[in-house]
Formats: C-alpha cells, sequence, structure tokens
C-alpha cells in the first residue's frame, strides 16, 4: 500500500511545481505591467505639470499687462498685496463744486422769480 502513495505524492508534487511556475509567471507579467503604469503615470504627472506651468506663464502674462495699465506704484507691490485704487479728490471736488454753482443758480432763479412777482 505504501507504494501506491508514492506515486501520489510524486504527482501532487509535481501539480505543486506546476502550480508555483504558473504563479511566478503571473508575477512576473503582473510586475511588468506593474512598472508600464507607474511609467504611463509619470508621463501623466509630467503633463500635467507643464499645463500648470503653462498657465502660470499665461496668468502671469495678463497680470504683467494689467501692471502695465497701473500706476507704478501699483505694479510694484507684488501680486500678493492688496490693491489700493487712489480716490481722485479733484473729479470730486469739481463735482462738489457744480451742484454748489447749481443751488446757487436755483437760488439766484428764486431770487428773480420773488423780485418779479412783486
Amino acid at each position: 500500500m505504501s507504494g501506491v502513495n508514492i506515486p501520489a505524492s510524486m504527482k501532487e508534487l509535481q501539480n505543486l511545481k506546476q502550480e508555483e511556475t504558473t504563479l511566478v509567471n503571473m508575477s512576473s507579467k503582473i510586475s511588468d505591467q506593474l512598472n508600464r503604469l507607474k511609467v504611463e503615470e509619470l508621463a501623466l504627472q509630467n503633463m500635467v505639470r507643464l499645463q500648470n506651468e503653462e498657465l502660470e506663464r499665461k496668468s502671469r502674462g495678463s497680470q504683467r499687462s494689467i501692471n502695465r495699465s497701473l500706476p507704478m506704484e501699483e505694479s510694484e507691490k507684488g501680486d500678493n498685496s492688496e490693491k489700493v485704487v487712489p480716490v481722485d479728490l479733484f473729479v470730486n471736488m469739481i463735482y462738489g463744486h457744480k451742484e454748489e454753482e447749481e443751488e446757487e443758480e436755483e437760488e439766484e432763479e428764486e431770487e428773480d422769480d420773488e423780485m418779479q412777482g412783486r
């Protein structure tokens, strides 16, 4: 009876060796696929980085053109500082004077009307 167990053990050993060969082969293929995916991931990351750099350059270019239209002191402050727009008081003074003149004219007209009405 012990003779029957030896060929079965040999057959089982042979099956295990085949299974091991298959697993090693699969492991090699999976490893190759993983390496290909890593290369693809790096290529995609590089593309994203280049696109981001291009967008930054375009953004900086448009920011520079905006800064060129601002007074020199504004563009020297940098991109991160808050922009302070100076108020043109002269315009407000002229507008205020116009209102005063209009009020004076209205008062004069009212006085003229009153004098003519008498």
